[in-house]
């Protein structure tokens, strides 16, 4: 049955629904109400107290290695779905692929809504002198803030580029994220603002000086004619108020009424992440901002920071390790290559790679790539929480990313390498696919069910479509009337089987109708298992409710990234 909604009758009535299930099941009213399915998370109230979340990035890593933060109960359907199944647009994410027409020229400028920092000098308000790579906060002539960053020395436009690339394509699927414009740094350009500090190593905070910008220059990377190839990445709207988590809701955001773990984008994210090798997908590589629009005050989360991506570690290339192994492998790692004596080789010691300097380092041949198996520096809580529907909703939202738009992304990225920029889409196009072969197929792949007023039932398979499977031999629908006071089903007639749509039997003056649709015949055991799809009388009949996984043992669901 479709998971329970939240919305603003709900708030207002101070009740926060954080179980999942029909609310008929528990007498608490209808299945579906009349605004069904939202797609637009509801702002109901002001933020008005926000405080800075800042992650602890030690903390994280204990936390997870050694605990589970956030709800230890595993396998549970997202809470932040819609009756659909969909997520709707709200703080983390907006519908993007699959939603609207996306193009490869609406992929290449993605979040951009101008040119770059405006012509003329550059002020440096801040420097970050920690690490290995310099960084910048600028303001530029007409006073928008800038926050700049490096090629690490020999690795020009890996970094840079890299960073562009991931951002067009983190937007495309639906993330929040700020705009990215690659420039050219002449130092001559820099001012230093009277305000600007900096902490060198082992001193106390001082004003910053010439030979600071001097020093943090000599640690990037130089082009032959004197100047720097830089990212530009353009401050957020509104106030920053911290980082992503990934588990539990804000105290300070009374719109934030789902924990973290169990949003489906925030899931999701994990199958994104390992597309696109984002090892670092963490909460310091994020930001909340407090942002005010159409008269409401309210939090949206960015991701951001995407130098340790695709082929680039950020200060040099990908290790060999990065993406096959956490950066501190747990005990059940450890256990197993204790009980082999030492036997077991990992697969990346054994992998090909292609190494240049525009795009770091790339698998060789990318596509035997399981992306089951991929590992991020650091789990969370809501990685570990994904289910197969929740990894089947965004693969199916990488169907949407054509081989164009991939194409248009790489170009932003102005690597000037066309064999390695050829490299590098070779990679995300054979990881987009793998993701399809192995998510799409993971579970019943119905998708964009319709039902037609003489009573034909149309929809498709997304694993067909995307060519990673064979087509069953047919389907088979049951069909209920569907009582939405009670949630009580009463089946009509006998089941109907067709190849391709399917007719429905004669349906009687009600409200609403269930079908429980599955394929028959085919050579993936899951596809039998059935989807519940729900109509609504209005007009013609209306898709009001999904469930991709009706009545599945929680437990068996669960994976762990």
């Amino acid at each position: 049955m479709p998971a329970i909604r939240f919305s603003i009758r709900f708030l207002l009535a101070g009740v926060l629904l954080a179980s999942i299930g029909v609310l008929s099941a528990v007498g608490a009213g209808p299945t579906f109400f009349p605004d069904d399915p939202i797609w637009t998370d509801p702002i109901s109230q002001d933020v008005k107290a926000a405080t800075r979340y800042e992650p602890d990035l030690v903390f994280q890593t204990v936390a997870n290695l050694f605990g589970q933060p956030g709800d230890p109960v595993l396998g549970q359907r997202a809470r932040n779905i819609n009756t659909v199944d969909e997520v709707p647009d709200g703080p983390f994410y907006v519908n993007r692929a699959g939603k609207l027409p996306l193009t490869p020229e609406i992929v290449a400028r993605a979040s951009n809504t101008s040119d770059g920092p405006a012509a003329g000098p550059w002020t440096v308000i801040s420097a970050k002198s920690d690490g290995i790579t310099p960084g910048f906060t600028i303001r530029d002539s007409s006073n928008g803030l800038w926050f700049i960053k490096f090629d690490p020395p020999g690795w020009p436009g890996m970094a840079t580029g890299t960073e562009v690339v991931a951002a067009k394509l983190f937007w495309a699927v639906g993330y929040h994220v700020v705009e990215y414009h690659i420039e050219h740094l002449v130092p001559s350009n820099l001012r230093i603002g009277a305000e600007a500090k900096i902490t060198p190593s082992g001193e106390a905070e001082r004003r910053m000086q010439p030979s600071d910008v001097e020093w943090l220059l000599s640690k990037a990377m130089r082009d032959a004619n004197g100047s720097y190839r830089v990212i530009a990445s353009r401050a957020a709207p509104g106030r920053p108020v911290g980082r992503i988590r990934f588990d539990g809701t804000r105290a300070d955001d009374p719109n934030d009424i789902v924990p973290h773990e169990h949003h489906r984008e925030l899931r999701g994210y994990s199958v994104f992440a390992a597309w696109l090798n984002h090892v670092d997908a963490k909460g310091i590589n994020s930001l909340t901002s407090l942002v005010t629009e159409n008269g409401r005050t309210f939090i949206r989360q960015y991701l951001l920071d995407f130098g340790s991506a695709l082929g680039s570690g950020g200060i040099g290339p990908t290790e060999l390790w990065e993406g096959s192994e956490p950066l501190v492998e747990d005990g059940k790692d450890i256990t197993r290559r204790a009980v082999a004596f030492g036997v077991l080789i990992p697969e990346w010691r054994t992998t090909k790679f292609y190494v240049a300097p525009s795009v770091g380092r790339l698998p060789a041949d990318p596509a035997h790539w399981n992306p089951a198996s991929w590992r991020p520096h650091i789990t969370n809580a809501a990685f570990r929480h994904a289910r197969a529907d929740d990894t089947f909703w965004a693969a199916n939202k990488m169907t949407f990313i054509t081989d164009a738009m991939i194409d248009a992304a790489i170009k932003e990225g102005q690597f000037n390498d066309p064999p390695s920029e050829q490299m590098l889409a070779k990679m995300i196009r054979a990881r987009r696919d793998r993701i399809l072969q192995t998510y799409l197929t993971d579970i019943n792949p119905i998708v964009e069910p319709a039902l037609a007023g003489d009573g034909r039932l149309t929809f498709r398979n997304a694993a067909v479509d995307a060519r990673v499977a064979a087509a069953p031999s047919g389907y088979e629908a049951s069909w209920s009337v569907f009582d939405n006071a009670t949630g009580q089903s009463r089946p009509i007639g006998t089941s109907t089987a067709a190849t391709t749509s399917i007719q429905a039997p004669s349906l009687p003056a009600a409200d609403f109708i269930k079908v429980d649709l599955r394929a028959t015949g085919g050579a993936n055991e899951a596809w039998s298992r059935p989807v519940s799809v729900f109509f609504r009388r209005a007009d013609g009949w209306s898709l009001v409710g999904f469930d991709r996984m009706p009545g599945a043992p929680a437990a068996a669901q669960a994976r762990q990234p």
